[in-house]
């Protein structure tokens, strides 16, 4: 079975029923498996298959069909964040061994994108129209059932999906047929859908949550809202004009929608779960359920696992709880040396369980370092209660070493977070001759004007004086990933640049 044996079975249960909305057009399962099959039909008779399929696109129907279509014939797909540069878009396809890439139009525009220049065999365009025939040479001539040249191995890769590395290169996180299948089933039982919901997807595509948000809401049979990129006010409208049931929004994207002037004239009773993710400031936590009716479900999880979810009203009751791993899954918590660590005590979070990553891509000393059989230590930081909850402390990496001092910044960002005037906050260690690390506090104010002065007397007054940052610096905004998770080493880089006064 490969990953699109999914969308097979539900095509079978639920044909005419929709499968995914984009802008004003609606296909049903149905349509989408016979498009899937004339694209994997295309990919084969093309040769495409025998090397990875690089992509670099944004969110809409052809997007969903080329990575389900992919994977129908065998090829290894490579998605590609549209967001990044042009030599780091470059960078991934050569380090992949792409022999195709697939490319929005405007994109390939932008960073002048040449298939000699990439090294590649063949460069597909797709232009503005979102139609199956934009896919050119790779797409069969007629519709046609579709028969794989070979039998697909479910253990063979399915997906490289690149995330952002500590050394200053993205690790390709390998996953296969039978990890994303998993995935999806243990997201779907951990979180279950139905064929009545109706789920906004308005993160990027290329990430994991097309595997734990996109495939589950297809294979119950449920609708998925696509849009092409996140805004707040037309999240707003769509969760009002297609009666969404459910979504998943970053806390960053919540305090985004909260600011959009008048946002209490649309009706969002439809939404009955809303899934969010990453540290969750208790004001805005506040206002969040005081302005949407649906029940919240924390979640942790990453690239190279699996994900962990709140039960039905536990975020209520403890909203620094990520629950327990979905599915067939489980959750350790380990100490330095691999040993298992005990209620209460925090150590390095890992998974077992068959949805874990193959691999990382071309990097065994990496891989060694984090898979111990089918156990994937994340780098992440955390307990277990006395429930078998998790709760996330922080990333290992992100602890700052200062004056032999070990302080985990997430205790600061929440202390600082319960200023009013303050928006957001990223709390990161920066190189010092004197300390080893200094602490530094990097602030996005909200309407109050505040200064450092006052943020320094207010974490003084409740953390002990080694915690208290050394430096306090205000940006306009925080560089976040297209999850809207705040990226810290981009936070480094521009501490880096500013130290040497380029910044």
């Amino acid at each position: 079975m490969d990953t699109s044996f999914l969308l097979r079975v539900a095509a079978s249960k639920f044909p005419d029923r929709p499968a995914l909305r984009y802008a004003d057009r609606e296909i049903t399962f149905a349509e989408l498996d016979r498009d899937v099959d004339r694209l994997a039909t295309g990919i084969v008779a093309a040769g495409a298959h025998t090397a990875p399929v690089a992509s670099v696109t944004w969110n809409d129907l052809r997007t969903v069909v080329l990575y389900l279509a992919l994977a129908r014939a065998g090829a290894t797909c490579v998605p590609i964040n549209p967001r990044l540069a042009g030599p780091e878009i470059a960078w991934i396809v050569e380090n992949c061994g792409a022999a195709t890439l697939v490319a929005a139009a405007d994109l390939a525009a932008e960073h002048g994108f040449e298939a000699p220049g990439l090294g590649l065999g063949r460069l597909v365009l797709l232009g503005e129209a979102p139609t199956l025939d934009s896919f050119g040479d790779l797409l069969a001539p007629t519709p046609t059932d579709f028969v794989p040249a070979e039998e697909i191995d479910e253990r063979s890769d399915a997906t490289i999906i690149y995330t952002s590395g500590t050394s200053g290169f993205p690790k390709g996180a390998v996953r296969s047929h039978r990890a994303n299948l998993w995935h999806a089933v243990n997201s779907q039982i951990g979180s279950p859908r139905t064929p009545a919901d109706v789920e906004l997807f308005s993160l990027p595509l290329f990430g994991l949550g097309f595997i734990a948000q996109v495939l589950p809401t297809l294979m119950a049979g449920g609708c998925v809202v696509l849009d092409r990129i996140f805004d707040p006010t037309r999240a707003w409208e769509l969760i009002e004009a297609h009666r969404i049931t459910r979504a998943f929004l970053a806390p960053t994207m919540i305090a985004s929608m909260l600011e959009v002037d008048g946002n209490e004239r649309f009706d969002v009773d439809s939404l009955h779960s809303l899934l969010v993710a990453y540290g969750f400031a208790d004001r805005l936590r506040r206002a969040a359920q005081a302005r949407f009716p649906a029940a919240f479900f924390n979640m942790y999880g990453l690239t190279e696992a699996q994900l962990c979810c709140t039960a039905p009203g536990e975020f209520e009751l403890d909203p620094t709880s990520s629950g327990k791993p979905m599915g067939l899954a489980r959750l350790l918590i380990l100490g330095p040396d691999g040993d298992r660590m005990t209620t209460g005590e925090v150590g390095e979070i890992a998974f077992q369980a068959p949805s874990v990553m193959s691999r990382y891509h071309d990097l065994p000393e990496a891989t060694a370092a984090a898979l111990d059989g089918d156990i994937l230590r994340t780098g992440d930081l955390g307990y277990l209660d006395a429930e078998g909850d998790v709760h996330f402390t922080g990333r290992r990496k992100e602890i700052i070493k200062s004056g032999g001092f070990s302080i985990d910044p997430t205790e600061i960002e929440n202390a600082l977070l319960e200023l009013a005037g303050v928006a957001e906050v990223a709390v990161v260690g920066a190189p010092d001759e004197y300390w080893g690390e200094r602490v530094v506090a990097c602030v996005k104010l909200g309407d109050a004007a505040l200064e450092a002065e006052t943020l320094t007397a207010h974490l003084g007054e409740r953390l002990a004086r080694f915690k208290v940052p050394k430096e306090i610096v205000f940006y306009d905004d925080l560089p976040k990933n297209p999850t809207g998770k705040v990226e810290r080493g981009k936070l480094r880089e521009l501490l880096a640049a500013r130290a040497d006064g380029n910044g």
